[in-house]
């Protein structure tokens, strides 16, 4: 399970905050998983709900211990997208339901073939997107424009239909005519097969 420190903060600061310990943050930010008493403060600091969070949890267990995750709930998600240029962390969705939708609605993964988002989102490895989850700055974020073009980033800000994203690899970027804002809730640390 992959987290990020929200702002400025430094790890440390974080960790006061919620009342962990510095190396506790540091394990699940390179992939640890948390224990049982410590899902509600990492719920909260995440933002998602608390059945949300031992769902994730359960599935990057599993998917550490297989790299095809086989029960959990994500199984029932698509891959959509493909990367249209890798230089710029840009992805292609094509149309599909006969041709009327280019966004997908439900739960679904992009294979991370970009580097911009390195480290934190390793080339050859998914991402699991899920539009239901309100998108805050300092999230991973996939940005979809008019068009069926989408960009991979962390939120900086939103509004008036324009999208700041900041990158990585230190080249933000700003998408206008944003349609929807989904959030990066998951990501392997393994290369997907």
């Amino acid at each position: 399970m992959i987290i990020e420190k929200q702002g400025g903060d430094s790890d440390r600061e974080v960790a006061e905050r919620h009342g962990w310990l510095q190396q506790t943050y540091n394990r699940w930010k390179n992939g640890g998983t948390p224990r049982p008493d410590m899902y509600a403060s990492l719920a909260e600091f995440l933002g998602v709900p608390h059945d949300e969070l031992e769902a994730l949890v359960i599935e990057a267990r599993q998917a550490a211990a297989s790299p095809v995750p086989r029960t959990g709930v994500f199984n029932t998600a698509k891959t959509y997208g493909r990367v249209s240029d890798r230089k710029d962390g840009k992805y292609a969705f094509e149309a599909f339901n006969n041709g009327r939708k280019r966004i997908p609605e439900g739960r679904y993964w992009i294979d991370i073939d970009t580097k911009v988002m390195e480290p934190a989102l390793p080339v050859g490895t998914r991402a699991w997107v899920d539009p239901g989850v309100w998108p805050k700055p300092g999230h991973e974020v996939l940005v979809h424009a008019k068009g069926g073009a989408a960009w991979l980033g962390r939120l900086q800000s939103l509004g008036d239909g324009t999208a700041s994203l900041g990158r990585d690899n230190g080249q933000p970027v700003t998408v206008r005519d944003v349609e929807a804002v989904h959030a990066i809730v998951l990501s392997e640390r393994i290369p997907a097969g």
